[in-house]
């Protein structure tokens, strides 16, 4: 007697088709693809074209099975089931067909598995094994094509191994929707090449290596370095940005040697990763890590061992109290930690009485807040509305679903403001309300709006929309954190309350003499805060700053005490992603001897002051309370002017990517390629009124005098015309360098031989 096998789903009764697969009763929703029916009963028919996430394509042949009833063998993967089907995916007929196909793929395919870097997980070894020939026919040389093909700057392509299976192709036209790749020539001479000629350049090329079934694309950051059965795997959760992406991390000797996704996250990432998170991981080998305490003395930095540094710092935070009380103590950060270590640093703090507590250090207004949609809710929209810097600029595999939404499901796309959310889809733009509420239309359907958290003047913000929808309408909301635990770390207390100060009065108050010791716990303010010469001078001016990081950034080096911490990869722990999930961290490598957690510096600081924390479980319990806690109503610290510019000035705009910041990724040098390139972008009218032109150098003068240098013209239609688009946190050019003046002023810069 045979079993039966049903995958229903939400599928009625009257959806369902029942067949008959290798003798097992089947029963899947109308539509189902044979190869995807096969696997509800475990069987996993061989496919290299074929990926559930592209859709079928018809093009390799290996899934060939054999329906009862047809005069040939079928392809799996583009054929549906129908009712009383009756399917063979294993007989000599079947095996043969496969031997045929395997033979073709197989006659210019080059033996170097020993060398390949796909060996041990690639398919067409797996198949060869299978149902391949144990020799080859072929009389002829093999056709040769070129080895090490430089694609991009993460991709190499070794296109003699390259069996056409086109995934790459489809996943860029498909998926990122960007058309960069395509096939060249015919036959056994097709290739792969980039559209344009130029390197294959995207958030998303990582991607790529992994769809490839063969050792055809390869990552450089891994190219040689390992085997797979030689790597031990973690899953944990990415904290390069506030997507929480779930990602396998595959380290051999304490080392980390790649990132890849898991294809089960559906729920999160799709089962893709940005190029950020995926490749952003050389810096925890880097000679550049500070690994003990450092003190400054006479303005050089000194090595002391942690039970003194700890002991200082204690000892300034008492003396602080005993002389003015708590409110001559602040700390800033928390987006950057773990939900245990934010809780744990505001729970110390507020216990001595400290409310002088912030994890913003950009012009986000909030990161918590109310709602609590899901990541696939975005892509089931039918109208997306994006203000301020989108999630193109901000979280790239949301902007897949953002992208997803748009060119499969046909929903409408509108940005609100200065900035547009995707050069890869249609959108609408919208400058004002009047405009807004046209492209709303009067029958929205479900509206998703999402946020990046900046107030600006005059402009919409979430707590005050500048257009009203019909009363049924349903509405999701999210707010895009500029730190990766933004959302955890404003939930958990990071942020002032009964008079406390913000970041902005934290550091107006230390340049005023008003505040004795301020702890900034894996934050970048001098870098990231709006005004850079206010942080600047409070740093200077305070008495006593400790900075927690990895590496000396540009505001460790104006901190007095800078403590080493373990890197996301090196400790264990929850994070909250935008949406409000917590999400598990593990740690897969250990640290280097003698750097804590921050989490490990806030207890034994807490233990010196006499404070008691909560125990693992207690925290674990509070983080989940917490985050399901609706925010009070957020009071902006920082509003964005956008004041008519003078004669002769530009309006800034600023712009955000993923591949900016002093930490993580400039200590990086693995994929230095991929950091971002300093540049203004400005409309045509613009440059020709300004004589300027595309590839030109220009300086960029702030209304505080200052200047950043050497900046490359990027002309773009889609800027508003006597405005710049300028980076934000870029290393070398920071904008916040400029003040926080609305308008700048470009000069051609000189150049000299």
């Amino acid at each position: 007697m045979s079993a039966t096998v049903s995958q229903t789903g939400s599928a009625s009764q009257a959806d369902l088709v029942t067949l008959t697969i290798d003798g097992v009763e089947v029963r899947v929703p109308k539509g189902t693809l044979v190869v995807e029916a096969a696997k509800t009963i475990h069987t996993d028919i061989p496919v290299y074209c074929y990926h559930e996430k592209l859709g079928p394509a018809g093009l390799c042949r290996i899934c060939l099975v054999e329906i009862e009833g047809m005069p040939k063998l079928q392809i799996a993967c583009n054929t549906p089931v129908a009712d009383g089907m009756k399917v063979h995916t294993q007989n000599p007929r079947v095996d043969d067909g496969r031997r045929a196909i395997l033979e073709f793929f197989l006659l210019n395919h080059p033996l170097d598995c020993p060398i390949c870097d796909k060996g041990g997980e690639c398919d067409l070894q797996d198949y060869a094994m299978a149902w391949g020939q144990g020799s080859s026919r072929m009389i002829e040389p093999k056709t040769a094509k070129p080895k090490a093909v430089d694609l991009g700057p993460t991709i190499v392509l070794d296109e003699e191994r390259c069996i056409v299976c086109q995934r790459c192709v489809r996943f860029d036209d498909i998926i990122t929707r960007e058309d960069s790749l395509r096939t060249d020539d015919r036959g056994a001479h097709t290739i792969i090449a980039t559209a344009t000629g130029k390197p294959y350049v995207s958030d998303f090329t990582g991607n790529v290596t992994e769809l490839c079934p063969v050792g055809a694309l390869t990552s450089k950051t891994y190219r040689f370095r390992s085997r797979p059965w030689d790597n031990h795997r973690t899953t944990t959760s990415c904290t390069q940005c506030s997507v929480g992406c779930q990602m396998h991390v595959d380290e051999r000797g304490n080392t980390l040697l790649r990132t890849m996704s898991v294809t089960e996250d559906d729920a999160i990432s799709d089962s893709w990763l940005c190029d950020r998170g995926r490749y952003n991981i050389g810096f925890v080998n880097d000679e550049r890590r500070i690994t003990t305490p450092l003190l400054k003395q006479d303005g050089a930095w000194v090595q002391i061992d942690w039970d003194d540094a700890l002991a200082l710092w204690a000892s300034k935070i008492k003396a602080a109290i005993a002389a003015g009380g708590p409110s001559r103590i602040g700390a800033i950060g928390g987006g950057r930690l773990l939900n245990e270590e934010a809780l744990l640093a505001a729970t110390l703090h507020r216990a001595l009485g400290v409310e002088n507590l912030d994890h913003r250090v950009g012009g986000q207004m909030l990161a918590h807040h109310a709602g609590f949609s899901n990541h696939v809710d975005v892509e089931n929209a039918n109208t997306i509305i994006t203000l301020g810097r989108p999630p193109s600029e901000l979280a790239p595999v949301l902007d897949l679903r953002v992208r997803k939404a748009v060119a499969r499901n046909g929903a409408r796309l509108i940005s609100v403001g200065d900035h547009y959310a995707n050069s890869f889809v249609p959108e609408t733009h919208a400058t004002n309300a009047d405009e807004l509420r046209a492209a709303i239309g009067e029958n929205p359907g479900h509206v998703v709006q999402i946020w990046d958290g900046v107030a600006i003047e005059g402009g919409p913000e979430l707590t005050a929309p500048m257009f009203e929808l019909p009363s049924a309408t349903r509405v999701d909301r999210y707010v895009i954190p500029e730190t990766p635990n933004g959302r955890g770390a404003e939930a958990l207390g990071m942020l002032p309350r009964d008079g406390g100060l913000n970041a902005l009065q934290m550091f107006e108050a230390a340049r005023d003499g008003k505040l004795d010791v301020l702890g900034i716990l894996g934050a970048n303010p001098v870098l990231r805060f709006p005004d850079r010469a206010l942080v600047e001078e409070a740093l200077r001016a305070a008495p006593f700053v400790v900075v927690t990081d990895l590496f000396l950034t540009e505001t460790a080096e104006f901190a007095n005490l800078v403590l080493p911490v373990c890197s996301a990869f090196e400790k264990s722990g929850t994070t909250t992603d935008f949406a409000g999930d917590v999400l598990p961290v593990i740690g897969s490598v250990l640290p280097p001897e003698g750097i804590l957690a921050d989490g490990d510096i806030i207890v034994d600081l807490a233990e010196r002051l006499g404070v008691a924390l909560p125990l693992p479980d207690e925290l674990e319990a509070k983080i989940r309370e917490l985050v399901r806690t609706p925010p009070p109503a957020p009071v902006p610290y920082y509003t964005r002017a956008t004041a008519a510019a003078p004669d002769g000035a530009l309006r800034v705009i600023p712009h955000e990517s993923v591949f900016t910041g002093g930490g993580t990724l400039a200590f990086d040098t693995t994929i230095a390629e991929l950091h971002a390139t300093p540049r203004a972008s400005i409309h045509r009218a613009t440059a020709r009124a300004l004589d300027l032109a595309d590839g030109d150098v220009v300086d960029v003068a702030g209304a505080n005098g200052q200047m950043v240098r050497a900046l490359a013209v990027h002309v773009d239609e889609r800027v508003a015309e006597g405005a710049v688009a300028l980076l934000q946190g870029v290393v070398g050019a920071p904008l916040n360098a400029l003040g926080i003046a609305p308008h700048v002023r470009l000069h051609k810069a000189l150049v000299t031989a």
